[in-house]
């Protein structure tokens, strides 16, 4: 059922909590999953897609036990006894990660999911474990992968699609012998993604060297079993944090590393370049602008889960606005490219779009009951939140869909409209 998106009676005076991070969630469950012991997951996220994850490391040997704000995951110290079945629905993440994860086991095991994420890329990565000798039968979902020896080396992967390929084979590589070199080409996009995932490595004892840019080397090792905290998302968040320079006040999110890895981390230096105040603390950030958004032109291949949240703002941006480098949007929940230029034209605004780029030009008064049309992508529902924040009578037409990242945030963003 649609839901009718609430706006802004004055200026915002909120503080909430960030909700834990989606991308280390799932990249904490992949590496405790390799490693050998019990490893306690504290502050998962507890989302659709993460659960997805957690679901197929069981269905590939690896028990996961769910016990409150602690997940508890039964690593095998990276033998993996594979011959599941596993249901991606639509996380993409998780194909990706569980696809070279399902590479290292005994038995070969069948990935499948939504017909979304059937289309979704996987070929550079089948091609790149299909290198290393991984047993692969398929192009695309679903695929049989697994059974015989994957073993390490040096493998290239393009990088332009997506940095998760390149994620996946680092998250395995210590499982490889002799350990694993990825060479990536110069035109890959976000990069911070490949820093996050190095992080959550080291914290579990294994080091990634970077001995040249785009090009990454793990030796043969182990994971240590340890006990680790999720820290706060950037991305969920970002939406909050834009809201004042919509409607001006203040909002601080507690839980917020302001030196995170997360690409979306970016988003401070995104809203002083408009013009905002933002304040930070050790597990903290606070922003506060009065209500208006000069017109920009910004680059974010490399942090490509704000583009939504960029967009909107450009819908009231006081002149023309450009979002550059997103070809690779296409390739999402949604063709988010596509569905942005949908949804802003329906809000009464000029969008042209190429390649790669977004252009965000003149508007007209919005018309009233607009509808947005998600196309199940909870990153569309959440950023034209943003959009009710201004214009009256504007609903979403899937809700629901926000439960993939952030299953609280429509209490959330009553919460912080809240008197």
């Amino acid at each position: 059922m649609p839901r009718l998106l609430p706006s802004a009676r004055r200026p915002l005076d909120a503080v909430l909590t960030a909700p834990s991070s989606k991308s280390v969630t799932h990249r904490a469950l992949i590496v405790a999953a390799l490693a050998d012991g019990d490893s306690d997951i504290a502050r998962p996220l507890d989302s659709r897609d993460t659960r997805v994850t957690a679901a197929g490391l069981e269905a590939l040997g690896v028990p996961v036990s769910m016990r409150d704000d602690h997940w508890i995951v039964h690593g095998r110290g990276g033998r993996i006894p594979g011959g599941g079945r596993l249901d991606l629905e639509e996380s993409g993440t998780s194909l990706r990660f569980l696809t070279a994860v399902a590479a290292l086991g005994d038995q070969a095991s069948r990935l499948d999911g939504s017909p979304r994420l059937r289309e979704r890329p996987l070929g550079e990565l089948i091609s790149a474990v299909r290198s290393l000798g991984a047993g692969v039968e398929g192009d695309r979902l679903p695929i049989d992968i697994g059974g015989t020896l994957f073993r390490g080396g040096e493998t290239r992967i393009d990088g332009s699609q997506s940095s998760q390929f390149a994620s996946a084979l680092m998250l395995v590589a210590p499982c490889l012998e002799p350990g694993l070199t990825i060479l990536a080409g110069a035109s890959s996009v976000s990069l911070p993604y490949i820093e996050l995932t190095r992080e959550v490595m080291r914290d579990f004892g294994v080091e990634v060297s970077e001995p040249q840019p785009h090009t990454w080397c793990v030796r043969a090792g182990h994971y240590t079993a340890r006990t680790f905290e999720v820290d706060g998302d950037h991305s969920s968040a970002s939406y909050f944090l834009a809201a004042p320079l919509l409607v001006g006040g203040r909002v601080r999110m507690n839980g917020l590393d302001p030196g995170s890895a997360q690409a979306d981390a970016t988003l401070q230096s995104f809203v002083e370049m408009l013009g905002a105040r933002v304040d930070r603390g050790e597990q903290w950030i606070e922003v506060q602008a009065n209500g208006t958004v000069p017109p920009f032109d910004v680059s974010l291949a490399h942090a490509p889960d704000l583009v939504p949240t960029v967009a909107v703002l450009g819908l009231f941006a006081e002149g023309p606005s450009m979002i550059r480098d997103i070809a690779h949007l296409r390739l999402k929940e949604s063709d988010r490219i596509e569905q942005l230029a949908i949804n802003l034209r329906r809000l009464g605004c000029e969008v042209e779009l190429d390649a790669d780029r977004l252009s965000i030009g003149s508007k007209q008064d919005a018309p009233r009951e607009v509808t947005i049309k998600t196309a199940g992508d909870h990153r569309m529902a959440m950023a034209f939140a943003l959009a009710g924040l201004r214009v009256p009578g504007v609903c979403v037409d899937d809700p629901d869909c926000v439960a993939k990242s952030n299953p609280r945030f429509w209490k959330d963003w009553e919460s912080m409209l809240a008197d």
